[in-house]
């Protein structure tokens, strides 16, 4: 039975996820690696935690959608 996926998003379709926080020092080379795999993702979607430093910027600069949320404290 075909994946009822499919459809929508096509067999090759992939999609990144990165959360982040204060991750300016990293989040680059991460897209770097990201960007750089066999099959690049059609969409890379940074997760933005309330950083307070160029996290945010550096991503978007690199081609990734940010979204940026409050922080929320640590996971519970």
């Amino acid at each position: 039975m075909p994946s009822p996926f499919t459809e929508l998003s096509g067999p090759h379709h992939i999609a990144v996820v990165i959360p982040a926080w204060n991750a300016a020092a990293t989040i680059g080379g991460a897209l770097e690696s990201v960007f750089a795999q066999t099959r690049p993702p059609r969409e890379v979607i940074v997760v933005d935690d309330g950083s307070t430093d160029d996290t945010a910027a550096i991503a978007a600069a690199a081609g990734a959608t940010v979204l940026r949320v409050a922080n929320g404290g640590a996971a519970r």
